[in-house]
């Protein structure tokens, strides 16, 4: 009597995906492999997908790698964000692009040491990747290790202090602030502060750009509103909006960060002031659980760190000669409820 044969089910072949699509095996690599040096019809590239998709077809990437001599490892070195939620959506959006096409992210976080992200590096390169995306928090100059060259690199929400990169992605920091406050220039708001982050900050300079601009389109001169400076906790947005508000009389307060506007809608408790009743104020991050969970509903302009990490993504996997050199990714105004009219005058009636 025969004995059967020991061992799990038997691996899917190449040549049982050709068998299923009635194409050659070659064909099979050919679409497989993602050779687009090799023309291969719409058509018969779908009728392939479709086999091994049906036949769960498992590539095995360390013979392709052998043959091709092809990574399929991305190198993502971060600063600060693998403790940041919010932040790690980069990451995120990066995986979602890349895995389906059968790539692995390896995350090291450098902590900020020069030096320990290019030991992270040169591991990363001695394992062989396909590229580097090195990844901020928050948009700043991020060292390039020297020993990245004939390796693609991408930045995402940072540049790189010296040399150059393919591509660098940031977000659209100008037009969000610009949108931010003009949701409350435009509800008729004319007494409006600024509470940015700290001043040198790159984010904070371009918020503070786009508020200033969002002024002059309502016809004010941007000389003559508030405007100050923090470090982006919550703390800090207590004090300078307690500050504007019995200083200034302030109706609408523009915040550098959704912490910095928490701290705003404390101050105004403590005042006995309502939002947005007597004062309305915006945030800026869409920072997730907090802007959509304080009471009211935190208007506030939404930095895409998803987006960025997929836009990086899609890059990875493009031609390097169809990848810009610099990309701008848009920050979405939304809006809850913490934006009103500007209360009545005590002269009105």
């Amino acid at each position: 009597m025969a004995k059967k044969a020991a061992g799990g089910p038997k691996r899917v072949t190449m040549t049982d995906v050709a068998r299923r699509a009635g194409v050659s095996q070659p064909t099979v690599s050919f679409v497989l492999n993602d050779r687009r040096d090799v023309a291969v019809a719409e058509e018969t590239r779908r009728r392939v997908l479709e086999a091994a998709a049906e036949l769960d077809f498992v590539p095995n990437r360390a013979a392709q790698l052998l043959r091709s001599n092809r990574s399929f490892t991305i190198g993502v070195v971060t600063s600060g964000i693998v403790s940041q939620p919010y932040a790690g959506l980069i990451v995120l959006g990066l995986q979602q692009v890349v895995q389906p096409a059968g790539y692995v992210c390896m995350v090291v976080d450098t902590t900020g040491d020069p030096g320990q992200g290019d030991d992270a590096v040169a591991s990363l390169v001695a394992q062989g990747v396909a590229a580097i995306v090195y990844a901020s928090l928050s948009p700043k100059p991020l060292h390039r290790s020297p020993r990245l060259d004939g390796i693609r690199t991408i930045f995402v929400n940072c540049w790189p202090e010296e040399g150059n990169a393919d591509t660098v992605l940031l977000a659209d920091e100008y037009a969000g602030g610009r949108a931010a406050a003009a949701s409350v220039f435009e509800r008729g708001h004319r007494e409006v502060a600024f509470l940015g982050g700290m001043r040198d900050d790159y984010a904070c300079k371009e918020r503070r750009r786009g508020f200033d601009d969002a002024a002059r389109a309502a016809g004010l001169r941007p000389a003559d509103l508030v405007h100050r400076y923090g470090n982006y906790q919550i703390g800090n947005g207590y004090d300078l909006a307690t500050e504007v508000i019995s200083e200034h009389g302030s109706t609408a307060l523009v915040c550098g960060n959704d912490r910095m506007a928490i701290g705003a809608l404390l101050a105004l408790h403590a005042l006995g002031l309502n939002c947005p009743e007597d004062v309305s104020i915006v945030g800026f991050d869409d920072q997730p659980d907090v802007a959509d969970q304080v009471r009211p509903g935190l208007t506030t302009a939404a930095l895409p760190h998803l987006m960025l990490g997929r836009r990086a993504g899609e890059l990875v996997l493009a031609a390097p000669e169809d990848a810009p050199a610099r990309e701008i990714v848009p920050c979405a105004l939304i809006e809850r409820d913490s934006v009103g009219d500007p209360r009545p005058s005590k002269g009105s009636k």
